[in-house]
């Protein structure tokens, strides 16, 4: 008996795995060249849209007391508002800052921003030495 239903299973998956054969017709002979040329952007370019931010908080609901700060920015990212200081050219002066907020606020961090959107501190700083 279990050998019937052993034949009976293998011969069910083999029928099951069997490939169908398509064949495909060309509509023309006609070919169309649809590569085109990428310029690559000067890294200048990239550079001159990144800026190092100081986040001090990411919230799910607005806070009044983080918004009302001066110099404050907030962003809107992944279901969250993120509230961020200063806008800084150089890894450097937003890290300085950081360092000052340490003893205010727990858990603040440097983020990278290219074109505003977040990006690693790792590839910020290859933009910058490349």
């Amino acid at each position: 008996m279990k050998i019937i239903q052993l034949l009976i299973f293998c011969s069910f998956f083999i029928a099951c795995n069997k490939e169908k054969k398509v064949e495909i017709t060309p509509i023309n002979n006609k070919v169309i060249d649809t590569v085109k040329e990428v310029k690559e952007q000067p890294v200048i370019e990239e550079a001159s849209n990144l800026v190092f931010t100081v986040q001090i908080a990411a919230l799910k609901k607005p806070n009044e007391q983080l918004a009302g700060l001066a110099n404050v920015y907030i962003y809107y990212e992944d279901s969250l508002l993120k509230y961020r200081f200063g806008a800084f050219k150089t890894y450097n002066e937003a890290k300085t800052l950081k360092l000052k907020l340490e003893d205010t606020y727990e858990g603040v961090f440097v983020q990278a921003l290219l074109h505003e959107f977040p990006i690693s501190i790792t590839k910020a700083l290859q933009y910058l030495f490349i």
